[in-house]
């Protein structure tokens, strides 16, 4: 018989199969120029954080309220062991995004330059979770 813990343990696993799948392109973009654009790579990047975070906050048992970027970072600051850099990841990301948004600000794209950045502290992200939460 399944349990509640082994359900919310498939979840996150699964979650997080996903967001590393992302990672892919996005770390292959590092090596060498991807034939996607900067917006197709964010939004890469974006689907990557919240995949990753909510199968962090799955694996202990957390239900994710709200999916931008800088809510789920709050969410997950009870789990040990997560950065100010990571913390800075999610701020860069959330600084292209207009969700809810009461200043009509409308998504902006990120540079060459953010975009390595946002891609590096995913890696960071990816390495945490991989190396301290979920074992696959």
């Amino acid at each position: 018989m399944e349990t509640v813990e082994s359900m919310w343990e498939e979840l996150a696993v699964s979650l997080f199969t996903e967001g590393k799948g992302f990672m892919k392109t996005l770390e292959r973009h590092l090596k060498a120029p991807s034939r996607f654009n900067n917006d197709t790579l964010f939004n890469i990047a974006v689907l990557s954080f919240e995949k990753m975070f909510v199968a962090l906050l799955a694996h202990h048992e957390i239900e994710a309220l709200h999916h931008t970027p800088l809510a789920l970072f709050k969410e997950a600051q009870s789990v040990s062991g997560l950065t100010d850099e990571m913390k800075q990841t999610a701020r860069l990301i959330a600084s292209h995004e207009s969700i809810c948004s009461l200043d009509d600000k409308s998504y902006t794209t990120p540079t060459d330059e953010e975009l390595r950045q946002i891609i590096a502290g995913l890696m960071e992200i990816k390495e945490f979770i991989s190396g301290n939460a979920i074992k696959e």
